[in-house]
């Protein structure tokens, strides 16, 4: 393992034990949903819709050409997800070079066909209407 990954993964193992807790919470529940709905659309290929779904954070910082490039360029060479697994999640007000406002930062271990233990971190935001939408996503 990559000394990033290791990092990452030391990091998501403090998530885990720090905010336990937090996965019986309601913000991490609903969270967790849209963020499970999103994922579904990454898996299945609807790349463009992913961004049409996600938080106007996110929508707002990059073009759908880019979105599409970034995520196939991560995506396609590792095939189908097989399995994923929550390794934590954390409710958090502040994020760093983001607005303050409710974000749940939640750690995925992921199989792929060509690749197993890709760690993926997806941050969901909760939008001004209330609703919980998929603000970053990053595979490594």
């Amino acid at each position: 393992m990559s000394g990033r990954a290791t990092r990452c993964a030391l990091w998501l193992a403090c998530v885990v034990v720090v905010s336990t807790h937090a996965n019986d919470s309601t913000p991490v529940a609903d969270a967790r949903k849209s963020v499970d709905q999103w994922l579904s659309l990454i898996d299945e290929g609807h790349f463009s819709h992913s961004l049409d779904k996600a938080s106007p954070m996110l929508r707002d910082a990059i073009s759908d050409e880019n979105w599409n490039r970034a995520i196939r360029m991560s995506r396609s060479p590792l095939g189908d997800i097989r399995a994923r697994k929550l390794m934590g999640a954390k409710f958090v007000e502040n994020l760093p070079g983001a607005p303050e406002g409710e974000y749940v930062v939640f750690g995925f271990t992921s199989v792929f066909d060509t690749k197993d233990g890709m760690i993926e971190t997806v941050t969901a935001k909760k939008d001004d209407d209330g609703i919980w939408r998929v603000a970053g996503y990053y595979i490594r």
